[in-house]
């Protein structure tokens, strides 16, 4: 979904530290929306649904996810909007994935289903 939008929308990434940027290597040259930020939400969204954890650690999480994503501002690949837009991405994306999630009480059915 991250490389669609970055198809779709193609806005470059920031210039404002160019002359820093010839170590790293890049897979795409667009910056909108940040794909670490969408991981980090997703990932966030899925650890907190999924994980029983006690409330400290469950603000650790979130804590990871916003810094992931910040990370990316600070470092001079996103802007602002690329990271909010990616976080939100991230966050509706976790609502398609649980929505195709298989359980291990409904998969065995969709197999015998298949295998028919």
């Amino acid at each position: 979904m991250v490389a669609v939008v970055k198809g779709l929308v193609k806005r470059p990434r920031p210039t404002h530290n160019k002359m820093d940027m010839f170590v790293t290597i890049s897979v795409d040259k667009y910056s909108f929306p940040s794909g670490h930020a969408t991981r980090a939400a997703l990932v966030c969204r899925f650890v907190l649904r999924h994980l029983v954890l006690a409330v400290p650690l469950r603000v650790l999480v979130v804590l990871w996810a916003l810094i992931v994503s910040i990370s990316r501002v600070m470092l001079g690949r996103h802007n602002m909007t690329d990271v909010l837009f990616g976080l939100l991405l991230g966050y509706a994306l976790y609502g398609v994935v649980e929505h195709c999630w298989l359980s291990p009480a409904t998969a065995p059915a969709l197999f015998a289903l298949w295998s028919h």
